[in-house]
């Protein structure tokens, strides 16, 4: 089988579309599994500072919260060297705990408790959250970042890869930027389910998507290209998902 950054999306049938998505985390956990740490950490990361680069021009009656520019800033620091072990291990703590606390209300309220420094932290950047449009990929990258931080000899997960793109970019944004054009219900007996399954074979035949998936792929080929940090760090502060024209045009994604 092709390694995922490599597979044609446009050309597959839309059965296959579908397993592409469904089998999305664990065919990119098998195309990078036996690349070093540090080409993993790269992929994850350059996928989210595209996403990043787009995300921050969208709903815009919403504040953009400027934390997560911070951490994607933090990362490429961690990546380079900038940023040691125990300062990156605190920021991604703080950042979690926080996270979690204001995507999902009272979840780990008690956690912030029992660590004063991750009180501040949710205090300064999170207490007055009104960023709704921003909760899936808030906590995704905190997610993220608590994998990149691992060091048990592992490959990554790419679960937040996977929700991210699911959940916020195709489910909720292509309809903002392209026209999805649903088919007939085979069998429809009401049940939600099926509802969703059309929908999802809608959004998955979209050009949008497909560009979607190709930059994806992208991201993916240039980890493994051993271009050197620095020149992808400046590169990928202009390497977007969707153009901030595009990307105003998405309103609450709730």
């Amino acid at each position: 089988m092709k390694p995922i950054y490599e597979i044609d999306f446009p050309a597959l049938s839309l059965k296959e579309k579908v397993d592409f998505i469904t089998d999305l985390q664990e065919n990119i956990e098998a195309c990078l599994a036996d690349k070093p740490i540090e080409v993993q950490r790269l992929a994850d990361t350059l996928i989210f500072t595209r996403w990043w680069n787009s995300y921050k021009h969208i709903a815009p009656e919403e504040p953009t919260p400027e934390i997560l520019g911070t951490a994607i800033e933090l990362l490429w620091d961690f990546l380079e060297g900038k940023c040691g072990d125990r300062e990156f291990g605190r920021f991604k703590k703080s950042f979690y705990e926080a996270a979690r606390v204001a995507v999902f209300s009272f979840m780990d309220e008690d956690s912030l408790k029992k660590d004063p420094e991750s009180e501040a932290f949710y205090q300064a950047h999170f207490s007055q959250w009104e960023s709704e449009s921003y909760n899936n990929f808030c906590i995704w990258l905190a997610t993220m970042m608590q994998d990149i931080d691992r060091s048990d000899g592992y490959p990554l997960g790419w679960e937040d890869v996977g929700c991210v793109l699911y959940e916020d970019i195709a489910m909720n944004m292509i309809d903002f930027l392209d026209t999805v054009c649903l088919d007939d219900l085979d069998n429809f007996d009401g049940h939600p389910l099926a509802k969703l399954k059309r929908r999802e074979r809608g959004i998955y035949r979209t050009s949008t998507f497909a560009q979607v998936i190709a930059l994806l792929q992208q991201d993916l080929r240039t980890a493994l290209s051993g271009t050197p940090l620095a020149e992808l760090r400046e590169r990928y502060r202009n390497e977007y998902l969707f153009s901030p024209e595009e990307s105003a045009k998405i309103s609450r994604c709730r």
